[in-house]
C-alpha cells in the first residue's frame, strides 16, 4: 500500500515540477480573469511549496529505506529517529516560509526587521532550543538507544523513545518518566545495556540492628532465589556494601542472568525485596520481645 501512495506522490510531484518549469500551459485556467498576475503568483508559490514538501518526503523515505536495507534494521533506532526529527524541523520551516510567501512577505526581510524581537524570543526559548539540540545529538550518537536499560540521576528504567524535548523512560513500576534532554546531558548516566556483563543490581538500605553479618544476609537472599537458579549464572551472586552510615548500611545485591529478561528481573526483584522485608520484620519482633533492663540491673549499679 505504501508503494502505491509513493507512486501517487511521484505523479503529483512530476506534474507540479512540469507546471513550475512552464512545460505545461495552465494559462487557460485564468486567461479571462482580471487578476492574472496574482493568480499566477499564488499558483507558482503553492507549487513551489508543494514541490519542496514532497521532495522532503521523498528524501526522508529513500534515506530510511536505504538505511534499513543496508543495516538490516526493521524497527526504529537512533538514526531513523534523528532523520525524523530533521524532517519535522525542515517541514515546519518550509510551511512557515511558504505561508509568508503567500502573503508576499519575504522571510529574509522579515527576520532582519524583527531581529530584536527574535533575539528576545531566542533568549526566552533558550531551554527549548537547547533541548532540541541535545535531542539531535543523542539521536545520532551511540551512547543511548531505544531499548537500553539505563540509570539517569535517580531514575532507572528502559528507554522507549527519544524526542527533541525529552527521553521517555519506563521504570520497573511501569511508570513513564519524561526527562528533559538538558538534564540527561548534565546528569550522570549509567547504561547497563552497553556493558559486556549484564549484571543486575538491587539497591537497598538496612538498619544496622537488623544486620547480623553480610555473609548471613547474602546466603539468605541467594536461598530465596533458588527457584531461579537455572536462569542465573552460577557464582555470580554478590552482596556488596556500597556505603556505611551511622544507623544503616547501603547495600547492592547483584547477579548475572544467563539471558536478559526484563520480566524475570522484576520477579527476582520482587522476591528479593519481600525476603528483605521478612528478615527485617522477624528481627524487629525479636528485638521487641527482649525487655529493657532497668538501670538497677545494669552492670555498675547497686
Amino acid at each position: 500500500m505504501k508503494y502505491v501512495v509513493l507512486l501517487f506522490k511521484m505523479l503529483i510531484f512530476g506534474s507540479l515540477v512540469a507546471i513550475r518549469l512552464g512545460e505545461w500551459d495552465v494559462s487557460y485556467l485564468y486567461a479571462d480573469l482580471k487578476y492574472h498576475n496574482s493568480i499566477d503568483y499564488y499558483l507558482t508559490t503553492l507549487s513551489s511549496v508543494a514541490i519542496f514538501l514532497m521532495l522532503l518526503d521523498f528524501v526522508q523515505f529513500f534515506t530510511i529505506w536505504w538505511y534499513r536495507r543496508r543495516h538490516r534494521v526493521w524497527g526504529s533506532d537512533n538514526f531513523i529517529i534523528g532523520v525524523g526529527h530533521i524532517y519535522s524541523l525542515l517541514l515546519v520551516i518550509g510551511v512557515v516560509v511558504g505561508t509568508l510567501s503567500l502573503f508576499r512577505i519575504h522571510a529574509r526581510e522579515l527576520f532582519t526587521s524583527l531581529s530584536i524581537i527574535f533575539a528576545g524570543i531566542a533568549i526566552l526559548t533558550k531551554d527549548y532550543i537547547s533541548n532540541m539540540i541535545n535531542g539531535m545529538i543523542m539521536t545520532f550518537s551511540s551512547q543511548l538507544s531505544i531499548g537500553d536499560n539505563v540509570s539517569i540521576g535517580t531514575h532507572r528504567g528502559k528507554i522507549t523513545d527519544i524526542t527533541l524535548q525529552n527521553i521517555h523512560l519506563l521504570n520497573d513500576d511501569d511508570d513513564m518518566i519524561y526527562i528533559p534532554n538538558n538534564i540527561v546531558m548534565n546528569s550522570e548516566v549509567v547504561n547497563y545495556t552497553k556493558r559486556e556483563i549484564k549484571r543486575t543490581s538491587i539497591d537497598f538500605e538496612i538498619d544496622l540492628k537488623h544486620l547480623k553479618t553480610v555473609e548471613e544476609l547474602e546466603r539468605s537472599l541467594i536461598e530465596v532465589l533458588s527457584p531461579f537458579q537455572e536462569l542465573i549464572k552460577p557464582d555470580s551472586y554478590y552482596l556488596r556494601v556500597a556505603e556505611v552510615k551511622k544507623e544503616y548500611v547501603v547495600m547492592k545485591f547483584q547477579y548475572i542472568l544467563k539471558e536478559p529478561n526484563k520480566d524475570l528481573e522484576r520477579q527476582i526483584r520482587r522476591r528479593t525485596i519481600r525476603r528483605l522485608v521478612e528478615i527485617i520484620s522477624e528481627r524487629e519482633k525479636i528485638a521487641d520481645q527482649i525487655p529493657d533492663l532497668p538501670d538497677a540491673d545494669l552492670p555498675g549499679h547497686a
